[in-house]
């Protein structure tokens, strides 16, 4: 009986042992876990700089006619001056009317090549004035004229291009999204502004840049 006795409490203490062990391996497993599902806050680069964009071979020149039918979504500024994206093609163009509309014309190189050039696409378009315009949307660019369409600039990131709208003193404010992948994923929103008309975007904090989307 004593031995008997023996056997049962060392057995009770082993599974008490055994079943503590479970527990706390459970709870270190559940920790992981909960980690896993916080997602960790990128850092958005300090500076992104655009590049000149150059007419490709065999596309449009600056001053062909586009068809009204080609346009998309159209801004003016004025009366008269107005300006949209023109398709022509396989291609995306800057157009402007400087008549109300009548006619319409490119007045700078091809923006996007629809075949081979997700990233550079662009759907979106504002103006300040008559001489800045801006190109952005669905794509990972930005695309900037400050001088009337005689050089255009293209600005790429990483994540996706939301929105670019004016502020204050001529500058432009370009907003970028990322997603934070996790359990828990979620889209962070980075503010850039450029006081040169696109050449170059600096992050800022001023705006509240980086904070989280509900």
């Amino acid at each position: 009986m004593e031995r008997q006795s023996k056997w049962l409490t060392g057995s009770a203490m082993l599974l008490l042992v055994g079943f503590g062990l479970g527990s706390a391996l459970l709870g270190v497993s559940s920790a992981l876990t909960r980690g896993a599902r916080v997602a960790a806050v990128p850092s958005p680069p300090a500076t992104i700089t655009a590049h000149l964009i150059k007419r490709r071979p065999n596309t449009a020149k600056p001053g062909t006619l586009v068809k009204s039918s080609a346009l998309s979504q159209r801004v003016f500024v004025n009366n008269k001056d107005g300006f949209a994206l023109g398709g022509i093609g396989e291609a995306q163009y800057p157009a402007e009317t400087t008549d109300g509309g009548a006619v319409w014309k490119t007045f700078g190189p091809a923006l996007h090549i629809a075949a081979a050039q997700a990233p550079l696409s662009v759907t979106q378009v504002g103006a300040s004035n008559e001489h800045t315009v801006y190109f952005y949307g669905s794509g990972q660019v930005v695309d900037v004229t400050s001088d009337g369409g005689k050089q255009w600039w293209q600005a790429l990131t990483e994540e996706l291009s939301m929105a670019v709208v004016p502020g204050a003193t001529g500058r432009l404010v370009w907003f970028t999204q990322d997603t934070v992948t996790g359990n828990d994923a979620k889209a962070v929103t980075w503010p850039y502004v450029s006081t040169d008309g696109g050449k170059v975007w600096r992050y800022s904090t001023a705006l509240g840049g980086g904070f989280w989307n509900p």
